[in-house]
């Protein structure tokens, strides 16, 4: 798995073509984070990874699908990571930006499968959230449309309307209302 990446976009391709003939299906999910790399330029290293995960998977999905190989992994509880992968996908993901492998350690603690976790394009805290946004009583909320959809809350009888689209670009807001400290987020 540590031939396969060496953090910096170089890959032993050799070990490809071993992993795929040592039939260990714990290399699946390493294969698959290997598609996924924006690190990785070398076509032909995909195009290998595509089909050591053929050969070890049995499915017939393209080098080029990842989103369909990983939705397929997401239903195969039986098949797990090797030893370590935590490390490894860190470091993988450290390539990336040096912010994004913090949240990966070997023996890291998760509820979900580490091998469904995956960057969603942004460096952490690269979308900024609201925080205390100012307010308009709703009368004075000329910039509405009619067909606006809003985020509505109610908490301790206060209630105000979150635009959507001025949530688009935050994803995330932080405020207080009727008192209370709260977290929007879609």
């Amino acid at each position: 798995m540590w031939a396969l990446y060496d953090g910096f976009g170089q890959s032993d391709h050799g070990v490809v073509g071993s992993m795929a003939l040592s039939g260990d299906r714990t290399y699946i999910p390493v294969l698959i984070e290997f598609l996924f790399s924006p690190r990785i330029f070398n076509r032909l290293a995909l195009i290998e990874a595509g089909e050591a995960l053929r050969q070890l998977s049995g499915q017939r999905f393209r080098d080029d699908d990842w989103q369909g190989w990983v939705k397929w992994l997401g239903s195969q509880e039986q098949i797990t990571p090797p030893a370590q992968f935590a490390g490894w996908k860190a470091s993988l993901l450290n390539g990336i930006h040096p912010s994004l492998g913090t949240f990966f350690y070997d023996g890291v603690a998760a509820r979900i499968r580490i091998e469904e976790i995956v960057w969603g394009g942004v460096p952490k805290d690269g979308i900024p959230d609201l925080r205390n946004p100012p307010h308009v009583p709703a009368k004075e909320a000329s910039y509405l449309e009619p067909f606006d959809r809003v985020f509505g809350l109610s908490i301790n009888g206060e209630h105000r309307a979150y635009p959507l689209r001025i949530m688009n670009p935050h994803e995330m807001a932080n405020d207080m209302l009727g008192g209370e400290p709260f977290a929007l987020a879609y």
